[in-house]
């Protein structure tokens, strides 16, 4: 609508992805659906399908998943999101299926992470090497990024709880640039890029991006980060 035209000509040179959630991407009528596309395209901005559509899709089996992936490529999506959290599938399988979505000249991009929707986690059901191994196995397999999700390490966990130390053993083995991190509060992007520098990948709701754009210079939001940010 008027409102995204209106925030992509302000912000565009900042935003490289819109991301859909399912719902969003699921409910919206077609014409809709387009208008977003080719508005997002006119911005040269990325339009992303989050994961919950492609997790209905795996349920209905691999027809269903194909028709999906054939749609998306006729609509013009860039990217279609698929997540190891929130469907238990092989990697073998989920190799395949990057595989599959890449022909469409699609990006796939792989979720993954400890915990899903506000579920428990303790230290002792954390399967870091397995996140690691599958983050490796999915960039071979052809994945654009790997998206590494929240909930669990700074999401519904108390601040004195996040878990930096798990993220440092996900994000260190592999190459920075081939990760997302989802850095909605603003503590946490600020710890990001105090940590692993201010070109991190970042995913942040639209209504947070000049707090993340602010602190990629060393503008805040957050106090620690203040005058901290360097270039060279």
């Amino acid at each position: 609508g008027k409102s995204i035209q209106d925030y992509l000509d302000a912000y565009s040179d900042m935003v490289d992805i819109f991301k859909l959630s399912g719902k969003q991407a699921a409910l919206m009528n077609e014409k809709s659906l387009t208008n977003f596309i080719e508005t997002c395209k006119s911005s040269n901005v990325m339009v992303s399908i989050g994961n919950p559509v492609m997790d209905v899709a795996l349920q209905g089996g691999r027809n269903i998943v194909n028709e999906f992936i054939e749609k998306s490529s006729d609509l013009g999506i860039d990217i279609i999101e698929i997540s190891s959290i929130a469907r238990s599938i092989d990697d073998g399988d989920t190799c395949r299926l990057i595989e599959n979505i890449s022909k469409k000249g699609i990006k796939p991009l792989n979720e993954i992470g400890i915990a899903f929707a506000h579920s428990k986690v303790d230290d002792n059901s954390i399967f870091i090497n397995k996140l690691v191994n599958q983050s490796k196995k999915f960039l071979e397999a052809g994945s654009w990024k790997i998206l590494l999700e929240s909930e669990g390490l700074t999401e519904n966990v108390e601040k004195n709880k996040y878990r930096w130390n798990i993220i440092d053993k996900i994000l260190s083995p592999l190459n920075l640039s081939q990760f997302i991190v989802e850095a909605d509060e603003q503590d946490v992007m600020c710890k990001y890029i105090e940590i692993f520098g201010p070109n991190i990948n970042m995913m942040v709701d639209c209504t947070r991006l000049l707090k993340m754009e602010d602190a990629r210079l060393g503008y805040g939001p957050s106090q620690f980060l203040w005058g901290k940010v360097v270039k060279y």
